[in-house]
């Protein structure tokens, strides 16, 4: 055999030998930097590296204005549309609505996660073969109970939120818990958040933060949600409290029964995997994964929050 047909012959085989991953697009609502997006991306990456090629879209809907949203969508569309991915994974609630009805047309295989609403409300009321995830469930009643077993004079509850998409649906599912006792306010003005944390003694006993990565500054400019976070700890007067594991910090919320973002990740992460290796599966919609109970250590030592000792041996401690 001559030595340039053993060469063609090797390159041909090792050409086979190699297969090529199936790319999967994942669509974020936010941005990368993100504390949420960070965490649910790292959760997919742990069931997606070495199986798929990963290719990712931000639709910055936290940071531009609402006006700008549809263009984005449309960027993003394009984007799936030229490339021609074998999956698509929408991040929250904005990427569904946005994307997830043209995807639903294409009969694009979509996992979402993220999702406040009702995901069959992006579709007419029934959601398609092709489109499943994981539905975001924060574990409002939890966290209440827990505020009050740990703040036995606690009467009043303000749950704070920007106006991002999300918000709105969390203050519906918390306001069909029929609370009297707990208020939920939406601002989307950093200036009135300031004002309600630094003012809040005056009406409530704990605050819980909700959604706070989409708030307007003076110059109309978008505030980084690690600002606020830092703003908001050092100037509450009263205990602060979180629904997800992000929130909780030495610089944040001092504790609280949360969702893990990695987890969610991960939840989705398996979905995907499982659609890829045998396509034409119909996987039913998952929960988001039980909650956690974490606190800062930090932060409880400075509210003065005494964890009970059969609670404590559940506790994840950070710093």
């Amino acid at each position: 055999m001559s030595y340039l047909r053993y060469l063609a012959l090797l390159l041909f085989f090792l050409a086979s030998s190699v297969m090529a991953y199936p790319l999967v697009i994942v669509v974020e609502s936010y941005h990368p930097e993100n504390a949420w997006d960070k965490a649910y991306l790292n959760g997919l990456r742990s069931k997606l590296d070495g199986v798929a090629e990963l290719d990712f879209i931000a639709l910055d809907t936290k940071r531009l204005p609402t006006s700008a949203h549809l263009e984005q969508a449309d960027l993003a569309f394009y984007e799936i549309q030229q490339k021609k991915p074998d999956l698509v994974v929408l991040g929250d609630d904005a990427a569904l609505a946005l994307l997830g009805p043209r995807l639903a047309r294409m009969k694009m295989p979509v996992v979402f996660l993220g999702i406040n609403a009702d995901p069959a409300q992006y579709f007419g009321g029934k959601l398609p073969e092709n489109i499943t995830g994981v539905i975001e469930r924060p574990l409002y009643q939890q966290n209440f109970n827990l505020i009050r077993e740990l703040l036995p004079q606690a009467k009043n509850i303000l749950v704070l939120l920007d106006q991002d998409r999300s918000a709105y649906f969390i203050q519906a599912d918390i306001q069909r818990l029929k609370h009297n006792d707990i208020d939920v306010v939406l601002v989307n003005n950093y200036s009135l958040w300031q004002n309600k944390v630094m003012n809040a003694s005056l009406q409530y006993d704990a605050i819980v933060l909700g959604t706070y990565q989409a708030l307007i500054g003076a110059n109309g400019q978008h505030v980084e949600a690690d600002e606020v976070m830092s703003w908001t700890r050092a100037h509450s007067p009263v205990p602060i409290f979180g629904f997800w594991d992000v929130a909780i910090s030495r610089q944040g919320a001092a504790g609280g029964m949360v969702l893990s973002g990695f987890e969610h990740g991960a939840v989705a992460g398996t979905m995907a995997r499982a659609m890829l290796q045998q396509p034409r599966q119909v996987l039913p919609v998952q929960q988001s994964s039980p909650g956690h109970l974490i606190f800062s250590r930090a932060q409880a030592n400075y509210w003065k929050i005494q964890i009970p000792r059969k609670m404590s041996k559940r506790v994840s401690w950070l710093p």
